[in-house]
């Protein structure tokens, strides 16, 4: 069967990002499901990103991708390239125009997962 489907945890190739400088408080942990090395996709990727409360990703763009967030559990703010906060809840859909600039900020008191795609594929910033 061609079809995938996979476990979160133990199907992903999973990656701290942000470990280098924990001051900046931009530590979090990535699980990619959906790449070209897990499953083969030629079009997608796909995954989920955990923030611990107060934690943020970097500032950073994904070039020549457009992105789609889905807040599966928790609360925060998307943060554009200008400084702009727009609040983000449970259930709530992202749209991030390709090549966007923007920052995902986890301000509630829980945990935020985040799964996330980009299409075409992209890549993940290295911080």
């Amino acid at each position: 069967m061609k079809i995938k489907v996979l476990d979160q945890f133990k199907d992903a190739k999973t990656l701290w990002l942000g470990l280098e400088q924990p001051e900046l408080n931009q530590i979090r942990k990535v699980f990619q499901l959906i790449t070209p090395e897990t499953v083969g996709s030629k079009h997608i990727m796909a995954g989920i990103t955990i923030f611990s409360p107060g934690e943020a990703s970097s500032l950073h763009n994904h070039p020549g991708s457009e992105e789609m967030d889905v807040v599966i559990k928790g609360s925060g703010e998307v943060v554009d390239a200008t400084g702009n906060r727009r609040p983000f809840k449970e259930g709530d859909f992202m749209f991030i125009p390709e090549g966007e600039y923007h920052q995902h900020v986890n301000t509630g008191d829980e945990p935020l997962w985040l799964l996330w795609c980009y299409s075409p594929q992209g890549y993940l910033p290295k911080d």
